[in-house]
């Protein structure tokens, strides 16, 4: 199908001159998922590491311990048992919850009518005021690398209910539901801190996996010999990147028909006096910029970047891919690992 379509094009619309003096360029945005390289690359790139749980009593009872350790890691990285054996320890420390105030609160609401008359309504909820602490620490022979604090001491927390009619019913649920709450907290606090460290640790020295927003450039101009073709090679080159996974890279053979229908698009499409030549080159080139970041190729991302430059139209999008193009380059060139996907 894909070189039918990329085939077909230059039978079709070669050396045939736009039907229309101007070509609507749209974003197409969808999302991708990628992997990303480390802040701070760890030598050597890939280590073992291990996780260090430092929870009181009431943790324990409260959640289990394996399910808050099976939380805590490093993307790309393997974690081992053995910290003899670990180039890196990753500690995390989780306090009690220490309640301060519970009540019922009554919250009131008046209205006044249209005839003057106020009217009083009463909701119930039952408030609990708390303090919970955790942290961490990512160590190294004994050095510490990084540390943190995602829940302090210092600061109050507050968990309310949902509303009542009664002050009654808003008490009794939390006297009937009172022990179910407190393990509910303990599970969401302890877990968001293990997110919290494994988001720092993977950040600094993993290769974390992100859900990335993409734009490309599409046509919709139905005068124009070249917007079904051009519509369709879209598509296909979102359905390109969508198949990529952090393990596998866009298909290459399909990444080069989709290149030598872009590249197609100036050459046919070369009168500098035209509106709808430019809009189509820029659209063009804006896609093989595309295309090559993410076939991890800044340089020839500089390439049609520069060309988007040149052509005029929309130039503000060559700073802007340049830009992606350094950060992918300063990214490559921090590891010896030049690709995002394995």
């Amino acid at each position: 199908m894909l070189s039918l379509i990329i085939s077909g094009v230059f039978s079709i619309t070669n050396n045939i001159n736009a039907q229309t003096k101007n070509v609507n360029v749209d974003n197409y945005r969808f999302d991708v998922v990628v992997r990303t390289f480390p802040t701070k690359p760890w030598n050597p790139l890939f280590f073992n590491y291990c996780v260090a749980l430092n929870a009181s009593a009431i943790v324990q009872k409260n959640i289990s311990t394996g399910e808050v350790y099976d939380a805590v890691n490093i993307e790309a990285q393997r974690k081992i048992q053995d910290p003899n054996q670990a180039a890196m320890i990753l500690q995390l420390n989780l306090g009690s919850i220490v309640i301060n105030s519970s009540k019922v609160i009554d919250d009131v609401k008046t209205k006044k009518n249209k005839d003057g008359s106020v009217t009083v309504t009463h909701e119930y909820y039952f408030e609990v005021l708390y303090n919970f602490s955790s942290s961490y620490e990512i160590k190294s022979n004994g050095k510490t690398l990084s540390k943190g604090e995602p829940f302090s001491n210092f600061s109050s927390r507050k968990y309310t209910s949902e509303r009542y009619k009664t002050y009654k019913d808003a008490s009794d649920f939390w006297n009937n539901n009172r022990e179910m709450i407190i393990t509910n907290l303990y599970r969401d606090l302890s877990l968001t801190s293990a997110a919290q460290l494994s988001s720092t640790a993977s950040s600094l020295y993993g290769f974390p996996v992100i859900k990335s927003h993409v734009l490309i450039k599409t046509i919709d101009e139905k005068k124009h010999n070249e917007n079904e073709t051009f519509r369709k090679n879209v598509e296909l080159l979102k359905n390109a990147l969508q198949a990529m996974t952090p393990e596998t890279p866009m298909d290459r053979e399909q990444a080069d028909a989709l290149i030598k229908y872009f590249k197609s698009i100036p050459e046919r499409y070369a009168d500098p006096n035209s509106k709808a030549d430019a809009r189509l080159r820029y659209a063009a080139y804006y896609n093989l910029c595309r295309i090559y970041l993410y076939l991890d190729e800044p340089d020839n991302v500089y390439k049609y970047a520069d060309l988007i430059y040149t052509n005029g139209e929309d130039t503000k999008d060559a700073e802007r891919l340049r830009n992606d193009a350094n950060d992918l380059k300063t990214a490559l060139n921090k590891t010896e690992v030049k690709t995002r996907h394995f």
